[in-house]
């Protein structure tokens, strides 16, 4: 009896699903929207009703197929509609008028723009590593890539030595050239004296390849030639801290704040407080 009701429910509402779909095939605006109906929606009514149908056999064996063929719709629909939707869009069929945002075609543009305001002004820096970081951001298909990245990189460090070796370095880190990438970040760091930006640009690039001790061997550099630098240690809080890590030199920059008393902000000596609590807990055995 339990059965038949679970059974009932699950078809019911896992029927009711398609017939969702089936109405956003026919009444949704665009191409987009009606792939997203029939995936979404059929996906969800048909594993429904086919996980009814199992409870309703009660059979080990339906109950494996029921539960093969569903893993397979969750694995491969959601993939397909992506490709297709995606082969579509480069095809170039339109998105409904009132659709809010084209966010792909927003970036492509940004490019075009900052391309042609970097061939008249390459003084301009700024222009330049905006140009860097939106054609990394772009697929090859709407105009992104490395190779273009790498040039202006190239370009602006003809001019200006550190801030190209760091945007150099920035985009061999995100092609994936660990040794080239480390190579143009550290030479960044030391030719602008330790420079805020070029700093983190160098510690990002440790943390995101899982090297935190090497980051915070940088910090500590940093932090002699600017003792004074607040976010220098609390960046250096904050990776010890993540990354579970040197709890003696957390510590030690949870204290340096701490003695500046009326100089940092309460804020600051607030967080300081609280991990260096933290740190001192952990290093007795406690964990979080």
């Amino acid at each position: 009896m339990i059965n038949d009701i679970i059974t009932t429910l699950l078809v019911s509402i896992g029927s009711i699903f398609m017939l969702i779909a089936a109405i956003g095939i026919l009444r949704l605006p665009d191409f987009y929207l009606r792939m997203s109906a029939i995936t979404k929606a059929s996906t969800l009514g048909l594993g429904m009703v086919l996980l009814g149908v199992s409870i309703h056999f009660d059979q080990f064996g339906v109950f494996v197929k029921a539960f093969i063929i569903i893993t397979f719709l969750l694995l491969t629909n959601p993939v397909g509609a992506h490709a297709i939707a995606r082969a579509a869009y480069k095809q170039g069929v339109k998105f409904w008028g009132e659709t809010i945002v084209d966010e792909l075609e927003l970036l492509s543009k940004k490019a075009e723009t900052l391309e042609k305001e970097w061939k008249v002004n390459h003084s301009n820096f700024a222009i330049g590593e905006e140009l860097i970081y939106t054609l990394m951001q772009l697929p090859a298909s709407h105009g992104g890539s490395f190779r273009k990245a790498l040039n202006v990189a190239k370009q602006i460090e003809s001019v200006n030595t550190p801030v190209g070796n760091r945007l150099l370095g920035i985009v061999y880190s995100k092609m994936g050239r660990f040794n080239e990438a480390e190579h143009y970040l550290k030479l960044a760091s030391t030719e602008c004296n330790f420079n805020q930006k070029a700093i983190f640009s160098l510690v990002d690039f440790y943390t995101e390849n899982n090297l935190p001790n090497r980051a915070l061997n940088v910090l500590e550099d940093a932090m002699q030639v600017h003792p004074q630098n607040i976010e220098f240690v609390f960046k250096a809080i904050f990776i010890a801290f993540d990354f579970g890590v040197s709890h003696k030199l957390g510590l030690a920059c949870c204290d340096k704040i701490i003695a500046m008393g009326t100089d940092v902000s309460a804020d600051y000596l607030l967080k300081a407080a609280r991990y260096k609590r933290i740190f001192v807990e952990r290093s007795i055995g406690k964990n979080y």
